[in-house]
Protein backbone atom coordinates (compact mmCIF):
# COMPACT_ATOMS: atom_id res chain seq x y z
CA UNK A 1 0.00 0.00 0.00
CA UNK A 2 2.95 2.50 0.47
CA UNK A 3 4.36 1.45 -2.87
CA UNK A 4 0.87 2.41 -4.18
CA UNK A 5 0.61 5.84 -2.19
CA UNK A 6 3.86 6.60 -3.57
CA UNK A 7 3.31 6.29 -6.99
CA UNK A 8 -0.08 8.09 -7.07
CA UNK A 9 1.72 10.72 -5.42
CA UNK A 10 4.55 10.69 -8.01
CA UNK A 11 1.65 10.78 -10.87
CA UNK A 12 -0.06 13.17 -9.09
CA UNK A 13 2.84 15.12 -9.02
CA UNK A 14 3.82 14.81 -12.65
CA UNK A 15 0.29 15.77 -13.79
CA UNK A 16 0.32 19.04 -11.99
CA UNK A 17 3.72 20.03 -14.16
CA UNK A 18 1.71 18.99 -17.55
CA UNK A 19 0.34 22.00 -19.43
CA UNK A 20 -3.60 22.32 -19.42
CA UNK A 21 -5.15 20.42 -21.77
CA UNK A 22 -8.79 21.97 -21.01
CA UNK A 23 -7.23 25.82 -21.25
CA UNK A 24 -9.45 27.78 -23.79
CA UNK A 25 -6.92 28.26 -26.36
CA UNK A 26 -6.69 31.46 -28.69
CA UNK A 27 -8.38 30.41 -32.40
CA UNK A 28 -5.49 30.68 -35.33
CA UNK A 29 -6.39 32.15 -38.88
CA UNK A 30 -4.73 31.12 -42.13
CA UNK A 31 -4.88 34.34 -42.85
CA UNK A 32 -4.42 36.34 -39.84
CA UNK A 33 -1.51 39.20 -41.51
CA UNK A 34 1.59 40.17 -40.25
CA UNK A 35 1.25 44.28 -40.94
CA UNK A 36 -0.22 46.79 -39.65
CA UNK A 37 -3.50 45.72 -38.46
CA UNK A 38 -1.87 42.47 -36.32
CA UNK A 39 -2.16 43.90 -33.20
CA UNK A 40 -5.92 45.10 -33.91
CA UNK A 41 -7.10 42.30 -35.58
CA UNK A 42 -5.81 40.09 -32.40
CA UNK A 43 -6.89 42.54 -30.19
CA UNK A 44 -10.29 42.35 -31.70
CA UNK A 45 -10.41 38.43 -31.36
CA UNK A 46 -9.48 38.18 -28.07
CA UNK A 47 -12.15 40.16 -27.36
CA UNK A 48 -14.46 38.33 -28.94
CA UNK A 49 -15.14 41.62 -31.38
CA UNK A 50 -14.58 39.10 -34.50
CA UNK A 51 -14.92 35.84 -34.73
CA UNK A 52 -13.94 34.80 -37.97
CA UNK A 53 -15.34 31.70 -40.48
CA UNK A 54 -14.01 28.52 -41.71
CA UNK A 55 -11.10 28.98 -39.79
CA UNK A 56 -9.87 32.75 -41.23
CA UNK A 57 -10.63 36.20 -40.31
CA UNK A 58 -10.51 37.77 -43.88
CA UNK A 59 -9.02 41.04 -43.40
CA UNK A 60 -9.18 42.46 -46.47
CA UNK A 61 -12.90 42.02 -47.04
CA UNK A 62 -15.56 44.53 -46.89
CA UNK A 63 -17.04 44.86 -43.88
CA UNK A 64 -20.76 45.07 -44.36
CA UNK A 65 -23.43 47.33 -42.18
CA UNK A 66 -24.67 44.04 -40.72
CA UNK A 67 -20.97 42.52 -39.29
CA UNK A 68 -20.57 46.24 -38.23
CA UNK A 69 -23.33 46.21 -36.22
CA UNK A 70 -22.64 42.90 -34.68
CA UNK A 71 -18.96 44.03 -33.55
CA UNK A 72 -20.84 47.49 -32.01
CA UNK A 73 -23.09 45.53 -29.93
CA UNK A 74 -20.64 43.43 -28.77
CA UNK A 75 -18.00 45.89 -27.73
CA UNK A 76 -20.05 47.84 -25.69
CA UNK A 77 -22.02 44.59 -24.34
CA UNK A 78 -25.48 45.44 -25.07
CA UNK A 79 -28.32 43.35 -24.97
CA UNK A 80 -31.36 45.91 -25.05
CA UNK A 81 -32.50 45.62 -28.58
CA UNK A 82 -35.42 47.97 -30.15
CA UNK A 83 -38.22 47.86 -32.50
CA UNK A 84 -37.08 48.04 -36.10
CA UNK A 85 -39.88 45.89 -37.26
CA UNK A 86 -40.61 49.02 -39.35
CA UNK A 87 -37.35 48.04 -41.47
CA UNK A 88 -38.26 45.80 -44.81
CA UNK A 89 -35.00 43.82 -45.14
CA UNK A 90 -34.47 42.61 -41.69
CA UNK A 91 -36.94 39.18 -40.90
CA UNK A 92 -36.84 38.52 -37.08
CA UNK A 93 -35.07 35.24 -38.86
CA UNK A 94 -32.14 36.77 -39.85
CA UNK A 95 -29.00 36.01 -37.82
CA UNK A 96 -28.11 39.79 -37.64
CA UNK A 97 -31.33 40.86 -36.42
CA UNK A 98 -30.55 41.12 -32.96
CA UNK A 99 -27.42 42.97 -33.43
CA UNK A 100 -29.00 45.78 -35.42
CA UNK A 101 -31.82 45.82 -33.26
CA UNK A 102 -29.28 46.61 -30.25
CA UNK A 103 -27.24 48.87 -32.58
CA UNK A 104 -30.59 50.95 -33.26
CA UNK A 105 -31.14 50.89 -29.60
CA UNK A 106 -27.85 51.90 -28.76
CA UNK A 107 -28.62 55.16 -30.97
CA UNK A 108 -25.44 54.50 -33.18
CA UNK A 109 -27.20 53.05 -36.25
CA UNK A 110 -29.97 54.49 -38.16
CA UNK A 111 -32.00 53.03 -41.42
CA UNK A 112 -32.62 54.86 -44.59
CA UNK A 113 -36.64 54.96 -45.99
CA UNK A 114 -37.45 52.27 -44.63
CA UNK A 115 -34.57 50.18 -44.89
CA UNK A 116 -31.44 49.28 -42.79
CA UNK A 117 -29.20 47.96 -45.69
CA UNK A 118 -27.45 45.08 -43.72
CA UNK A 119 -25.94 43.39 -46.43
CA UNK A 120 -24.64 46.49 -48.14
CA UNK A 121 -21.05 47.41 -47.69
CA UNK A 122 -20.50 50.10 -45.03
CA UNK A 123 -18.27 52.87 -46.24
CA UNK A 124 -15.67 54.94 -44.34
CA UNK A 125 -17.36 57.83 -43.60
CA UNK A 126 -20.45 55.80 -42.47
CA UNK A 127 -18.29 53.74 -40.00
CA UNK A 128 -16.58 57.07 -38.64
CA UNK A 129 -20.07 58.39 -37.82
CA UNK A 130 -21.32 54.88 -35.88
CA UNK A 131 -18.14 55.06 -33.75
CA UNK A 132 -18.59 58.64 -32.91
CA UNK A 133 -22.05 58.29 -31.75
CA UNK A 134 -21.04 55.52 -29.92
CA UNK A 135 -18.67 57.27 -28.22
CA UNK A 136 -21.07 60.65 -28.02
CA UNK A 137 -17.91 62.87 -29.28
CA UNK A 138 -19.81 66.33 -29.81
CA UNK A 139 -19.60 66.94 -33.74
CA UNK A 140 -16.55 69.27 -34.69
CA UNK A 141 -17.33 72.71 -37.13
CA UNK A 142 -13.76 72.48 -38.13
CA UNK A 143 -11.39 69.51 -38.60
CA UNK A 144 -7.38 70.11 -37.26
CA UNK A 145 -5.44 67.74 -40.38
CA UNK A 146 -5.25 68.47 -43.79
CA UNK A 147 -6.05 65.70 -46.06
CA UNK A 148 -6.72 65.82 -50.19
CA UNK A 149 -10.16 64.58 -50.28
CA UNK A 150 -11.69 66.17 -47.09
CA UNK A 151 -13.88 67.51 -49.75
CA UNK A 152 -15.49 64.34 -50.28
CA UNK A 153 -16.79 63.62 -46.61
CA UNK A 154 -20.81 64.07 -46.87
CA UNK A 155 -22.61 67.05 -45.27
CA UNK A 156 -24.15 64.58 -42.95
CA UNK A 157 -21.04 63.12 -42.08
CA UNK A 158 -18.32 65.99 -41.70
CA UNK A 159 -18.49 66.94 -38.23
CA UNK A 160 -18.63 63.42 -36.70
CA UNK A 161 -15.81 62.55 -39.00
CA UNK A 162 -13.96 65.55 -37.93
CA UNK A 163 -14.08 64.81 -34.25
CA UNK A 164 -12.88 61.44 -34.11
CA UNK A 165 -10.17 62.94 -36.69
CA UNK A 166 -9.41 65.84 -34.14
CA UNK A 167 -9.32 63.30 -30.94
CA UNK A 168 -6.71 61.73 -32.83
CA UNK A 169 -8.22 57.95 -33.52
CA UNK A 170 -8.05 58.26 -37.36
CA UNK A 171 -5.13 59.22 -39.47
CA UNK A 172 -5.97 58.29 -42.94
CA UNK A 173 -3.43 57.05 -45.03
CA UNK A 174 -1.41 58.48 -47.82
CA UNK A 175 -2.66 61.96 -46.94
CA UNK A 176 -6.28 61.06 -47.52
CA UNK A 177 -9.36 59.87 -45.65
CA UNK A 178 -10.97 58.10 -48.43
CA UNK A 179 -14.29 58.76 -47.00
CA UNK A 180 -16.20 56.60 -49.25
CA UNK A 181 -14.32 54.04 -49.89
CA UNK A 182 -15.87 51.02 -48.64
CA UNK A 183 -13.95 49.86 -44.76
CA UNK A 184 -12.45 46.22 -44.27
CA UNK A 185 -12.55 44.08 -41.55
CA UNK A 186 -9.17 44.89 -40.40
CA UNK A 187 -9.04 48.45 -40.98
CA UNK A 188 -12.37 48.48 -38.27
CA UNK A 189 -10.41 46.63 -36.45
CA UNK A 190 -8.08 49.12 -36.42
CA UNK A 191 -10.08 51.74 -35.22
CA UNK A 192 -11.60 49.96 -32.88
CA UNK A 193 -8.35 49.64 -31.13
CA UNK A 194 -7.58 53.15 -31.45
CA UNK A 195 -10.68 53.97 -29.55
CA UNK A 196 -10.57 51.13 -27.05
CA UNK A 197 -7.73 49.99 -25.70
CA UNK A 198 -8.89 47.47 -23.02
CA UNK A 199 -11.88 45.66 -22.40
CA UNK A 200 -12.79 44.85 -18.94
CA UNK A 201 -15.65 42.11 -19.24
CA UNK A 202 -15.24 40.49 -15.79
CA UNK A 203 -16.93 41.65 -12.29
CA UNK A 204 -14.48 42.11 -9.74
CA UNK A 205 -11.43 44.96 -8.31
CA UNK A 206 -9.14 45.86 -10.84
CA UNK A 207 -5.78 48.54 -9.55
CA UNK A 208 -4.52 48.08 -13.21
CA UNK A 209 -5.36 48.73 -16.49
CA UNK A 210 -3.71 49.13 -19.78
CA UNK A 211 -2.84 52.88 -21.58
CA UNK A 212 -5.92 54.81 -23.50
CA UNK A 213 -9.39 54.44 -23.12
CA UNK A 214 -11.08 51.66 -20.83
CA UNK A 215 -14.37 50.12 -21.37
CA UNK A 216 -16.51 48.61 -19.03
CA UNK A 217 -19.06 46.46 -20.02
CA UNK A 218 -20.37 44.56 -17.35
CA UNK A 219 -21.69 45.35 -13.46
CA UNK A 220 -19.77 45.15 -10.42
CA UNK A 221 -16.44 46.61 -10.99
CA UNK A 222 -14.56 48.15 -8.83
CA UNK A 223 -11.30 50.35 -9.80
CA UNK A 224 -8.97 50.95 -6.97
CA UNK A 225 -6.28 53.70 -6.86
CA UNK A 226 -5.44 53.68 -10.63
CA UNK A 227 -5.24 56.71 -13.42
CA UNK A 228 -7.22 56.21 -16.56
CA UNK A 229 -5.01 58.03 -19.47
CA UNK A 230 -7.45 58.45 -21.35
CA UNK A 231 -11.56 57.94 -21.37
CA UNK A 232 -13.43 55.74 -18.78
CA UNK A 233 -16.83 54.39 -20.67
CA UNK A 234 -19.31 52.71 -18.59
CA UNK A 235 -20.48 50.36 -21.65
CA UNK A 236 -24.49 49.26 -22.19
CA UNK A 237 -23.82 45.69 -20.84
CA UNK A 238 -23.61 46.80 -17.16
CA UNK A 239 -26.96 47.73 -17.55
CA UNK A 240 -28.64 48.60 -14.01
CA UNK A 241 -25.47 47.64 -12.41
CA UNK A 242 -22.48 48.95 -10.07
CA UNK A 243 -19.62 50.80 -11.11
CA UNK A 244 -17.29 52.16 -8.18
CA UNK A 245 -14.19 54.00 -8.81
CA UNK A 246 -12.15 53.91 -5.50
CA UNK A 247 -9.49 56.96 -5.85
CA UNK A 248 -9.17 56.86 -10.08
CA UNK A 249 -8.30 59.46 -11.49
CA UNK A 250 -9.74 59.51 -15.25
CA UNK A 251 -7.60 62.39 -17.63
CA UNK A 252 -10.41 62.24 -20.40
CA UNK A 253 -14.32 61.78 -20.19
CA UNK A 254 -16.53 59.34 -17.72
CA UNK A 255 -19.19 58.30 -20.70
CA UNK A 256 -22.07 56.84 -18.89
CA UNK A 257 -23.78 54.68 -21.09
CA UNK A 258 -24.70 52.07 -18.46
CA UNK A 259 -25.64 52.23 -15.32
CA UNK A 260 -28.81 52.27 -12.53
CA UNK A 261 -30.11 54.24 -10.07
CA UNK A 262 -27.28 52.94 -7.34
CA UNK A 263 -24.92 52.94 -9.81
CA UNK A 264 -21.81 54.53 -10.72
CA UNK A 265 -19.84 56.26 -7.48
CA UNK A 266 -16.89 58.47 -7.75
CA UNK A 267 -14.86 57.99 -4.38
CA UNK A 268 -12.04 60.83 -4.15
CA UNK A 269 -10.09 61.18 -7.40
CA UNK A 270 -11.43 62.93 -10.19
CA UNK A 271 -12.54 63.32 -13.97
CA UNK A 272 -10.49 66.04 -15.38
CA UNK A 273 -12.90 66.16 -18.91
CA UNK A 274 -16.46 65.62 -18.71
CA UNK A 275 -19.09 63.29 -17.39
CA UNK A 276 -21.48 62.46 -19.89
CA UNK A 277 -24.69 60.68 -19.36
CA UNK A 278 -25.50 59.19 -22.08
CA UNK A 279 -28.06 55.87 -21.28
CA UNK A 280 -30.53 55.46 -23.77
CA UNK A 281 -33.14 54.24 -21.64
CA UNK A 282 -33.97 53.83 -17.77
CA UNK A 283 -32.98 56.11 -14.67
CA UNK A 284 -29.17 56.41 -14.17
CA UNK A 285 -27.43 57.98 -10.66
CA UNK A 286 -23.59 59.32 -10.28
CA UNK A 287 -22.36 59.78 -7.12
CA UNK A 288 -19.75 61.51 -6.32
CA UNK A 289 -17.92 61.33 -2.64
CA UNK A 290 -14.62 61.95 -0.88
CA UNK A 291 -13.54 64.89 -2.55
CA UNK A 292 -13.49 63.59 -6.01
CA UNK A 293 -12.89 66.31 -8.29
CA UNK A 294 -16.16 66.28 -10.90
CA UNK A 295 -16.67 70.01 -12.68
CA UNK A 296 -18.89 69.27 -15.84
CA UNK A 297 -21.93 66.60 -15.94
CA UNK A 298 -23.39 66.84 -19.36
CA UNK A 299 -26.94 64.59 -20.03
CA UNK A 300 -26.72 63.42 -23.80
CA UNK A 301 -29.58 61.02 -23.64
CA UNK A 302 -31.86 62.25 -26.70
CA UNK A 303 -34.40 63.17 -24.32
CA UNK A 304 -35.21 66.47 -23.33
Amino acid sequence: SKRFLKAMLALVLVVGLLPATGAVAEPQFLDMPDNWSTEALESAVENGLLIGDDGKIMPDSPLTRAQMATIIVRAFGATEEGDISGYSDVQSTDWFAGSIARAYKMGVMHGYDGKMDPGTNITREQAFAVLARALKLEPAANIDKTFEDVDEISGWAKGEVYALVNSGYIQGSDGKLNPQSHISRAEFAQVIFNLIREYITVEGDYTEVADGNVMVNVPGVTLKNLTINGDLIVGDGVGDGELILDHVTIEGRLLARGGGVDSIVIIGGGVEGKVVIAKVDGKIRVSVEGGADVEVIVIDDGKD
